[in-house]
């Protein structure tokens, strides 16, 4: 048992709404002097250290942005910008410390843009536990560093497959924390797909510019049907797409190839 030393400055929490009108709680809270610690105030029970609102109101807080976005919580709430944002900083912050260490066996890494420009944020999910497991600033190799550094190597050791991007800072980051890489990798196939399909459209546009300067449209108005896969050209271009492939063209080839390396990989 304690003695009070002094009681400190009165502080405001806001509190649950009464009746639809905001409600505050007042308090003076004391501070005790402990012989081994020297001064320190006493913890109340209806607020976390440092916050400015009372448990139970982060609780209905946290449920409502769990619904919306920062601007309805706000108005929802009756709080400004700022409160909204601290709110849902706080919630995270618990739910990291509450949350157990875990080995995800399969994990995928991804960009997301964020706002207008080229602003990006590197984002590491559980694909069997469809859970956000590490959020970075960027998409740096760095920003990747980060989710490793913080596993053990019986973690890292863990990890059996990893889809992500074709973006060389994420696998040289995965190259030099997870053991045997190379077998673990498996490439998405939205972005594999885009990186393939614009090759072939370069390929083509070359082509078409050379073909021009001697007189002959043939690759006219067919970009297009470069992009489509065998079994999705639609029917009433068939008969001109298998003209245009059984022609000498460059462009022909580097479908064909695209082709045969897409169904010889593994896809997410």
């Amino acid at each position: 048992m304690l003695s009070v030393y002094d009681l400190a400055p009165e502080r405001v929490w806001r509190h649950l709404d009464t009746c639809q009108f905001k409600t505050f709680l007042h308090a003076r809270i004391p501070r005790v002097k402990c012989r081994d610690h020297g001064v320190k105030q006493v913890h109340v029970s209806w607020a976390e250290e440092k916050s400015r609102f009372t448990v139970l109101f982060e609780r209905l807080g946290t449920e409502v942005l769990k619904e919306t976005n920062i601007q309805g919580a706000r108005q929802i709430l009756r709080i400004s910008w700022d409160e909204a944002w601290n709110l849902m900083e706080r919630a995270v912050r618990r739910g990291k410390k509450a949350k157990k260490k875990r080995v995800c066996q399969q994990i995928g890494v991804d960009e997301k843009s964020l706002g207008k420009g080229h602003n990006y944020l590197t984002i590491v999910y559980g694909l069997r536990e469809a859970t956000v497991e590490y959020i970075g600033d960027e998409r740096r190799k760095e920003s990747l560093d980060g989710y490793f550094s913080g596993l053990t190597g019986r973690q890292k050791r863990g990890v059996q497959a990893i889809a992500t991007d074709i973006w060389d800072p994420y696998l040289a980051s995965i190259r030099e924390h997870v053991p045997d890489p190379e077998g673990k990798i498996v490439f998405n196939r939205y972005h594999l797909m885009t990186y393939m399909v614009k090759a072939v459209d370069e390929v083509r546009k070359e082509e078409h510019r050379l073909l021009q300067k001697e007189g002959q449209e043939t690759l006219t108005g067919t970009k297009y049907l470069w992009l489509y896969s065998r079994e999705n050209v639609p029917n009433k271009k068939c008969r001109l797409f298998s003209v245009l492939r059984q022609l000498r063209l460059r462009t022909a080839r580097a479908w064909a190839s695209d082709i045969d390396i897409i169904s010889s990989l593994s896809f997410v």
